[in-house]
């Protein structure tokens, strides 16, 4: 299977005019989405660091480092745009991954910024990029979640097309980005509940930008990188048989259409939305508090039980990935937003009180499913002796149970507010709605830097 030259031509022919409309409004709403929770993460300690490496670069100065009040050069700015895009775990993600959207977006804009591209074109960047992504994570169905992370290990190809696209590259030219991003991809799954897990899209993202710059400037790498003996799938995946079904069907069936994005309604691990999902939906019927919970089981399916991994979460990276933690607070707070992520939040006595009543166990009777599914069943036992329990298969945000357009503008809003004033934050809406009118992005990413700082 020719994927790396199948999936260069696909870029290259690809134009907004071709693109069908309902794969640019979701285009549209994964933009917002992905600038927000980057806004809301430019606050985050990882965030902050990876800026702070930025901007000691003192490269030159034209793309925006979101909320950090400063501008370095588009592949410094991409590494630390993707890093706060990822660095609450709220950015959305899909069907049969992480969160695809995450290092595109900071490629996108950062890059985009610096050659002044259109709406238009960042719209035909995008698309390139996720539809790359996630047909080559359709391709290894089978295999596509061992321990590599994909947001940094696809991420890579997704971001570098993008940026490809932006820089008008030929076929020959893309395939040599590909080729470059296959020997940049990376991320371990063992560090989920650490900053270098938000970092790995960081990594993606200016993976992209310089896969596409050496690219456009002659480097060269294999053309045939992602589907040679010893290349991408070979290595990463041993043993697996790629599906080229999904790479063929590049620009004639879009995921962006037919499997969208999963939007994060809470900003944690999403393998443990459907729980939570579960238990706020319990509680609002039934009125239940903490002090009437005898003890709550969650059964989950492997993927699940191997990542979701902290009993007593020490700080409020590892909260993200703790059941009992994520289901106490839902219960107390009847929520779950950004202020339950930080140290102290984690260590609230009456959380971890109710938090040890709370059991997370691997039940072999629940299965994922190619269609997104990641089931988990909640049983609530209440002191007075009922209980209530259900099997949850699609989290709130999927296209099974979506939210809606206020409560996506409502997420964007409260995340911005963490870097913008209120003013600011209606402009950039009013900017994305209208994207593919915009002459030049350069105005939106003056808005997304927040205030100076110098």
């Amino acid at each position: 299977m020719d994927a790396t030259a199948r999936i260069a031509r696909f870029v290259v022919e690809t134009e907004f005019q071709k693109i069908p409309s309902e794969a640019i409004k979701m285009a549209k709403t994964a933009l917002l989405d992905c600038l927000g929770v980057a806004l809301a993460g430019s606050k985050e300690s990882s965030a902050r660091i990876c800026a702070e490496i930025a901007r000691q670069e003192h490269a030159k100065e034209e793309s925006s480092v979101i909320g950090q009040g400063f501008k370095s050069s588009a592949m410094h700015a991409a590494f630390a745009n993707g890093t706060a895009a990822h660095a609450l775990d709220f950015d959305h993600s899909f069907t049969l991954m992480g969160q695809p959207t995450a290092p595109i977006i900071p490629a996108i804009v950062s890059l985009g910024e610096s050659l002044g591209a259109s709406g238009r074109r960042c719209l035909e960047a995008y698309v390139a990029g996720f539809e790359t992504i996630t047909k080559l994570v359709m391709s290894l169905r089978q295999r596509s979640e061992d321990g590599w992370h994909p947001p940094s290990s696809f991420g890579s190809f997704g971001a570098g097309v993008a940026c490809a696209k932006l820089q008008g590259l030929n076929q020959s030219q893309v395939e040599m980005t590909l080729g470059t991003a296959a020997s940049m991809a990376s991320g371990l799954v063992c560090n989920f509940g650490t900053m270098s897990k938000p970092l790995h899209v960081g990594l993606g993202a200016r993976n992209g930008v310089v896969a596409a710059k050496l690219a456009q400037s002659g480097f060269t790498a294999n053309k045939q990188a992602i589907e040679a003996g010893l290349g991408f799938y070979e290595v990463f995946y041993p043993g697996a048989e790629p599906d080229k079904r999904p790479v063929e069907e590049l620009g004639t069936a879009y995921e962006l259409i037919n499997s969208g994005t999963r939007i994060k309604p809470y900003p944690s691990g999403g393998l443990t939305h459907p729980a939570i999902h579960g238990v706020l939906e319990f509680k609002t019927q039934h009125g239940i508090t903490a002090e009437m919970v005898e003890s709550i089981d969650v059964g989950v399916a492997r993927h699940t039980f191997e990542r979701i991994v902290f009993r007593v979460p020490e700080n409020g990276l590892q909260g993200k990935f703790s059941m009992p933690y994520l289901l106490a607070r839902a219960i107390i707070d009847g929520r779950l937003f950004l202020d339950a992520f930080t140290d102290s939040a984690v260590r609230d006595t009456n959380v971890v009180r109710l938090a040890e009543k709370i059991q997370m166990h691997l039940d072999p009777d629940l299965q994922p499913t190619a269609q997104g599914s990641r089931p988990c069943k909640v049983t609530i036992r209440l002191r007075d002796g009922r209980s209530f329990s259900r099997q949850i298969d699609y989290a709130k945000g999927s296209r099974e149970a979506p939210m809606s357009d206020e409560e996506l503008k409502q997420k964007f809003i409260g995340c911005a507010r963490e870097a913008l004033e209120d003013s600011s934050i209606e402009r950039i809406i009013e900017y994305v709605e209208h994207l593919e009118t915009l002459e030049d992005i350069r105005p939106m990413c003056q808005l997304l830097i927040g205030p100076n700082k110098s």
